[in-house]
């Protein structure tokens, strides 16, 4: 059963707008070169950690126990903690997994807030061929799933046994996601790519709230009281394998595996909202599948490559880690038939891709550690930590004072932010600036509010990656004046931290105003020595 719900926005649904900041020029050009360089000095090498020839997803419970759940295809998931793979399976369901070919246990999910309600969801194919959404329970000992704690909450009829895929994902928004493969069979001969009425093919998008009966759907969902499924959220995929969202971003990558001549890499931006269709069986990559199709309304890839180069792609993930600085931000990603792996990443609002390197794995599946580490699956091989030829551990991060510095967006020069962190008081202050137009000549006086600037301030409480601010504007203030202010609410920010040198602003001003954001780097990087020092528990 599903309930249809009602929901506040909690993710911003488009950008505002973006001009110039001339004093961090400078820092937007140097930030350009370093995105841009070549990576050819980057030697990836792996370490193997397990030696499970099929494990198709590679997930971390966000419990802070730092474990590894590794899911095996036939039905299984076992924990890898502190080197070691524990001997029982965190769960075992080979008895009702039908498994082989691109069948069987397929993604694994844990609930946001996994640590207090022990909830997590599987995506299986089921011994009658069909493929089932379920939650389950982490039982008394937290190595060990309770057995008898399934609900199914959703089953989708598969006419063939291939394009089961897909991967679970909880969003920003705390809804969980999960990408459908057409139906399989070549072609789409259900023609369910381009079919609203029907769930293969598509990104659903689920709140999985346990008080529920069944599952509910958003009420910002595309399609609620239009015609379609209300559950889906962007639709015209042939076999969505592998998605994952940016960790720091909320940017979601769709890697979609290709028919005959290419294979594709979807993006979503964080505020673009749902209803995307990227094409299948209309186009397959950037060409026409059908003959002489209508391109009108589909979204292209942003990146892939053809049938040349290799023949099934694997979605991987974002690097948001801290260990290997040249990968920070690029989209990782693979082939399961030749071994390459490549690196996608927008520069200057173009995107652009570069093969890291030609191994020898089938590549089944990338995942992530609590603290940014990638892993990636090989058929037949196990399982490999990604390392650059320096292999050490991710280092950690805490909010801390060593991040209070004068900030600026490297995708435009039009934004800036001064941030002071009180750990002591767990409070963050912000001051924001922006420029509509060019910055006003010297003997302007600067007054707040003026029509080609605007300055904002926030505060609120400190969590443990960021802060929930209320962002205010002070009226008729001249600086080096006093007399006269006023200070009124305009809306809500949300700074969140990656690390030392990386942060992302997403802010909501009221009464239907603008909502947008924005990245941010350190206008000079080398504080950034100081908050790595102060968020060292050693140090």
């Amino acid at each position: 059963m599903k309930v249809k719900r009602t929901h506040a926005n909690k993710s911003p649904r488009s950008t505002g707008q973006r001009a110039r900041l001339t004093f961090a020029g400078l820092s937007v050009l140097l930030l350009a070169l370093l995105l841009s360089l070549p990576l050819g000095a980057v030697e990836l090498r792996y370490s193997q950690i397990s030696e499970r020839p099929q494990i198709v997803d590679i997930r971390h419970a966000g419990d802070g126990s730092q474990r590894l759940f590794l899911v095996e295809q036939a039905g299984r998931i076992w924990i890898w903690r502190a080197g070691n793979e524990l001997e029982t399976p965190f769960l075992d369901i080979r008895d009702q997994v039908r498994a082989g070919g691109e069948r069987g246990l397929l993604s694994l999910a844990f609930a946001p807030d996994y640590d207090e309600s022990g909830a997590f969801y599987l995506w299986y194919t089921n011994s009658a061929g069909d493929t089932v959404l379920a939650r389950w329970r982490a039982g008394a000992d937290p190595d060990r799933a309770d057995p008898e704690s399934e609900e199914v909450l959703l089953t989708v009829r598969q006419p063939f046994g291939n394009h089961n895929g897909g991967q679970l994902q909880f969003g920003p928004d705390g809804f969980l996601y999960l990408s459908i493969g057409d139906g399989g069979g070549g072609g789409d001969p259900e023609e369910a790519g381009q079919d609203l009425e029907q769930l293969l093919g598509s990104v659903i998008r689920l709140d999985v709230d346990p008080t529920l009966d069944g599952y509910g759907v958003p009420a910002d969902n595309p399609f609620v009281g239009q015609p379609g499924r209300d559950e889906i959220w962007a639709w015209g995929l042939r076999n969505p394998w592998r998605m994952a969202f940016d960790s720091l971003t909320g940017d979601l990558f769709i890697a979609d595996v290709g028919q005959n001549d290419y294979e594709e890499v979807n993006v979503q931006g964080a505020l673009a909202g749902g209803g995307q269709n990227y094409g299948w069986n209309l186009m397959e990559g950037f060409e026409c599948f059908t003959p002489n199709c209508d391109t009108t309304g589909l979204v292209l890839p942003v990146g892939g490559y053809d049938h040349d180069v290799g023949c099934s792609i694997t979605g991987g993930v974002v690097y948001r880690g801290t260990a290997y600085p040249e990968l920070f931000g690029r989209y990782l990603f693979g082939d399961f038939c030749t071994g390459r792996l490549w690196s996608l990443v927008r520069v200057d609002g173009a995107w652009q891709q570069e093969q890291l390197d030609d191994s020898s794995f089938s590549i089944l599946t990338f995942g992530s550690g609590e603290d940014g580490s990638v892993y990636l699956s090989a058929s037949g091989r196990g399982v490999y930590r990604l390392s650059d030829g320096a292999a050490r551990d991710e280092q950690p991060f805490t909010l801390n004072a060593g991040l209070n510095d004068a900030w600026f967006n490297p995708e435009t020069a039009g934004q800036g932010v001064f941030i002071n962190v009180f750990p002591d008081q767990a409070l963050l202050f912000l001051s924001w600036f922006t420029f509509d137009l060019e910055s006003p000549a010297p003997e302007t006086p600067a007054t707040i509010g003026a029509a080609d600037q605007r300055w904002f301030t926030a505060v609120g409480p400190l969590d443990s990656s960021g802060a929930d601010l209320t962002l205010s504007v002070t009226e008729g203030g001249v600086f080096d004046q006093s007399g006269g202010t006023t200070t009124r609410e305009v809306g809500t920010l949300r700074l969140e931290f990656a690390h030392c040198n990386s942060a992302v602003m997403t802010y909501r001003f009221d009464d239907d105003g603008p909502v947008g954001q924005v990245p941010l780097v350190r206008v000079v990087p080398e504080g950034v020595s100081l908050c790595e020092a102060l968020s060292d528990p050693e140090g």
